[in-house]
This record gives structure tokens, C-alpha cells and sequence, in this order.
């Protein structure tokens, strides 16, 4: 897997071990911490919460930099990474305000600690945008997202038609389910989108439960480890694994190849090379495709128009989420849902993340998937 980037903010995550402050020019970044950017620029800093998911270093970074200078080239956007560290992330944002930042984008470390960091910035006046997963209990501009309610209501129709149809085997299905990080306002609306189309089936006993968890920081070791006490559980006695993301789906796939253990796993989302990769292996059954590309556009429009002093921008920004503390204006984007389909080619399926330039098929078709005959066919 290709992670220049990302072993980039690695880097910087160690050095921090001696530093209390992270930041990292990336992306394109001079490194100039004047305040205002230098050279009269307008500074935004983009606060990745950690290394995992990869998205947020290697796709939705550097899109969101792209869209800014498209739009505005005098702001000067930087790169933090919190390392998984709420309160790593709050010392960066109280840095970037020191160094006369303009807005903050925030994916937060995790959402549950993250409201020192919005009072710090609503304390400096400087506007933040919560981007996917975002802070919570305190005042944002605005924030975008990829609709988690209709994410999880996604997988878990598809998931529901395995079920009814047979595929799964016969009633009750013994499920296992995997879910995000505890808290975050991303793992509670996907599940409320899930237990929508799910509890009427556990209601009726089509599907039993037999495991669940919250994934610590949506870690693919948390899952893995999850997996194999639920395997140790049930001795091996699960139908499928229903996961919420594709880093935990990877983690549930190695638990399963460790154990030599053949058990179906769907709901894969936020697409990473691996979830990709092993649906074309068929280790893994869907994906909720999300074109990052899409979300840094509409996060860059609603920053420039947040440094304005401008209202957000009302053909994006129509819907409002409670966060705790206020309804924070919210652009609510769509997603894809993409399977496998018997008989079919599963590079049919995964095209469309190429089509939405996600990644390229010379990306996709390495490591499990390089030997594919998809990949022997695309990877030409």
C-alpha cells in the first residue's frame, strides 16, 4: 500500500514524544508558523485525528489544500495530526490560534474530549469546521459529512437482504457486529441508520446477535482482537461479521485468516485500499463508497466562506445536527453502496471507487489483491 504521506505524519507523531505541539507542513506547506501564514496569506490549519483512517493524510488532505488555493489562492492551509490524542489535538489547535490561524478544520481525535478545543477557538473567535467526524459539545461554523444515518441504514439493508433471501443460511443468523469508537457522533448515527433496518430482524429472530463491540479509536487491531474473543466466545459459531469501517473489516479479516476460520464479513466503509482490495480477493462483501474528493470541495467552500465572515454557504449547508451544544449547520452527503454479485466480476464493483478517483487500480491491485485475475486484467 502506498503511504509516502502518511509516513510523513508518522514522522511527526514521534517527534512529538518531545514536543507538546504537533505541526506538520505537508501537502505543499512552506512551514511558515508567522502569524497569518506570511506574505500576507490567510492561515487554515486541516487537524487529521491520526494515521487511521489513511484518508485523511493521503486523499482528503491534499483535496482540501487543492479546492482552498483553487478557490482562494492567498490561504495558506497546514497539516496537523493529533495521533489519536485529544489532548495532543487541543494543544494544536491552541498553536495554530497563537500563530494567527484563520479557521480550524477538525476531524476530531475523538469526539467525546474534543470540547476544550471548541471553546478555545470560539474563546479566540476563530471559526471551526468539523469535517466526518467532529468535535462535539461546543460551537462550530458548520461541518460536512457523509450522512452516517444513511451510511449505516446502507449496509445494513444490504446486509438484510442476505439474511432474508437465504444466503446467510438458515433463521436465526448468528451475527457478530462491530461498531465504531464509543461516543463518536459518527458511531451513534451509523447505528441508528443499522438498528433501523436491523432490530425488526432481530425482533422476529431472523438474526441473533452473538457478539458486539465499540472499536476503540476504529482501530484495525481493536477489531482483530475483538474477533478473536468473539470466535473464542461462540467457538467459531458466527454466520457473518457486520463491520462499520473498512480498517475494521481488515481487522475482523485478519482475525479470520489467523484462525483459519471462513466467515463472511460485510460493511465495509470510508473506503481504504484494503477493504478494496479484499473485496476482490472476496474476503469482504460491500462498501459504502465515499468520494473524499467531494467532501474537501464542500469543506473548502464552507471554510472561505467562514474566513469571510460570511453566512455558510446555503446550496451546501442544509440540514442541522444537535452536537450537544447547539444545531450545528451540516452538509449531508451522499454515499454508494457497491457489493458482490455472483458470477460478476467484483472489479465491475470496485471500478466505481476508481471512477470517483478514490485511488487508481495500479494502487488497488497490490498486496492481497495482486494476484486477483481482476487485477491481472485492470493492471495491465
Amino acid at each position: 500500500m502506498k503511504r509516502s504521506s502518511g509516513a510523513i505524519f508518522r514522522t511527526a507523531i514521534a517527534a512529538a514524544a518531545s514536543a507538546s505541539i504537533l505541526l506538520v507542513a505537508a501537502c505543499g506547506g512552506n512551514g511558515n508558523d508567522s502569524a497569518g501564514g506570511g506574505d500576507g496569506a490567510k492561515l487554515v490549519y486541516f487537524m487529521a485525528p491520526n494515521t487511521t483512517p489513511t484518508r485523511y493524510i493521503q486523499q482528503d488532505g491534499p483535496a482540501f489544500e487543492k479546492a482552498i488555493k483553487a478557490l482562494d489562492p492567498t490561504v495558506e492551509v497546514k497539516f496537523v495530526n493529533a495521533g489519536g490524542d485529544s489532548n495532543q489535538q487541543l494543544a494544536q489547535a491552541n498553536a495554530a490560534i497563537a500563530a494567527g490561524a484563520k479557521a480550524l478544520v477538525v476531524v476530531a481525535a475523538d469526539p467525546n474530549t474534543s470540547a476544550g478545543l471548541l471553546q478555545a477557538a470560539e474563546q479566540a473567535k476563530v471559526p471551526v469546521i468539523g469535517y466526518e467526524n467532529p468535535p462535539v459539545k461546543g460551537t462550530l461554523y458548520g461541518q460536512v459529512i457523509f450522512d452516517p444515518e444513511k451510511v449505516g441504514a446502507q449496509q445494513a439493508t444490504y446486509f438484510a437482504e442476505q439474511v432474508t433471501s437465504g444466503k446467510l443460511g438458515a433463521k436465526p443468523v448468528k451475527i457478530a457486529r462491530q461498531y465504531g469508537n464509543k461516543g463518536d457522533v459518527y458511531t451513534t448515527q451509523m447505528l441508528a441508520g443499522q438498528n433501523k433496518v436491523l432490530d425488526p430482524l432481530i425482533s422476529s429472530g431472523d438474526i441473533q446477535v452473538v457478539c458486539e463491540d465499540y472499536i476503540k479509536d476504529w482501530a484495525p487491531d481493536n477489531a482483530t482482537k475483538a474477533t478473536e474473543q468473539c470466535l473464542t466466545k461462540t467457538q467459531n459459531g458466527v454466520g457473518a461479521f457486520l463491520g462499520f469501517y473498512d480498517g475494521i473489516t481488515a481487522g475482523i479479516i485478519a482475525a479470520l485468516k489467523g484462525k483459519n476460520v471462513k466467515i463472511p464479513v460485510y460493511g465495509g466503509q470510508n473506503p481504504e485500499l484494503t477493504g478494496l482490495q479484499y473485496m476482490l480477493t472476496g474476503d469482504q462483501q460491500d462498501n459504502v463508497l465515499k468520494a473524499f474528493k467531494v467532501e474537501a470541495e464542500a469543506a473548502a467552500k464552507i471554510t472561505i466562506a467562514a474566513i469571510a465572515g460570511q453566512q455558510p454557504p446555503a446550496d451546501l449547508v442544509k440540514d442541522t445536527i444537535d452536537n450537544g451544544t447547539m444545531q450545528v449547520p451540516t452538509a449531508k452527503l451522499d454515499a454508494t453502496l457497491i457489493h458482490l454479485e455472483d458470477g460478476k466480476d467484483p472489479g465491475d464493483a470496485v471500478q466505481q471507487a476508481v471512477n470517483l478517483e478514490m485511488f487508481t487500480w495500479q494502487q488497488i491491485c497490490a498486496g492481497p489483491a495482486a494476484e486477483t485475475p481482476t487485477c491481472k486484467t485492470k493492471n495491465k
